[in-house]
């Protein structure tokens, strides 16, 4: 477990270490598949429509996964079960199995003739617009207690970055950043936090008013700001506020003292 941990911790940092890439979706998802020894891992989304979204990493060529996925909503028990509960918790179909009716159980042999009729899914996201899950399959073994844990594990990182992810797509959208922020923020070599993070001390806002903004707390705030310092080479923030603002990283902004 504790290697799990240091893996996961390796992702994250990759994951952190540039500004303006994408969700790291592949990196993750290969990651627990390898932990959970699942050829087939990836992310599946389905509105209350039962409209679903599947992409895995990599995927597979040996059968149809959109069409599997298609159907899952109102065929595969965990995605019945997760629309109908509050439940946040990792769940495997030896939790959730297929029922004896005739749908569950065609949907089930199929999965089994293309062996991926054993499953475990990760909630990480709910809300109106539906559940967004990380799925792993394998054939023939049922996935054990440790394998549970290391699904517990692993939804604490994806629901965390996910988040974070959340966070900044929106500031980005309400914010647009300066023409060659991105490069300039590369250069700078900060992170994605850290240039949000400026970019709100530009525009006045105390630690505290950044924290709560950002979920975190005003301590967390100051230890991007020492981080920042330092890579930047300057002692305070109104010195990183100007040459942020000189190297295009963040709109220039009156900044408070």
């Amino acid at each position: 477990m504790q290697f799990a941990r240091s893996q996961w911790l390796d992702v994250i940092t990759d994951a952190l270490s540039g500004f303006g890439r994408p969700f790291p979706w592949d990196p993750v998802c290969r990651l627990l598949g390898g932990q959970l020894n699942a050829p087939v891992t990836g992310r599946f989304h389905w509105d209350t429509h039962g409209h679903g979204i599947v992409m895995a990493y990599p995927f597979p060529d040996w059968f149809d996964l959109r069409d599997v996925a298609g159907r899952a909503p109102a065929a595969h028990p965990l995605a019945r079960y997760y629309s109908t509960h509050a439940t946040t918790a990792p769940l495997s179909t030896l939790q959730v199995p297929f029922s004896a009716g005739p749908d569950e159980r065609a949907y089930e042999d199929e999965l089994r003739a293309f062996q991926i009729e054993n499953h475990v899914w990760i909630p990480v996201d709910r809300g109106d617009s539906g559940v967004l899950v990380v799925g792993v399959c394998r054939p023939a073994e049922p996935f054990d207690e440790r394998s549970l844990q290391l699904a517990v594990l692993a939804q604490g990182v994806i629901v965390a970055m996910h988040r974070h992810w959340q966070v900044l797509d929106e500031w980005v959208a309400d914010h647009p950043l300066p023409t060659g922020a991105y490069l300039a923020a590369e250069e700078a070599r900060l992170t994605s936090r850290q240039v949000v993070v400026l970019s709100l001390v530009a525009h006045g806002m105390t630690s505290r008013a950044v924290g709560d903004r950002l979920h975190i707390s005003s301590r967390t705030v100051e230890r991007h700001l020492e981080n920042i310092y330092t890579r930047l080479g300057v002692g305070d923030r109104v010195s990183a506020v100007r040459l942020a603002t000189l190297a295009g990283v963040v709109a220039s902004s009156p900044v408070e003292t």
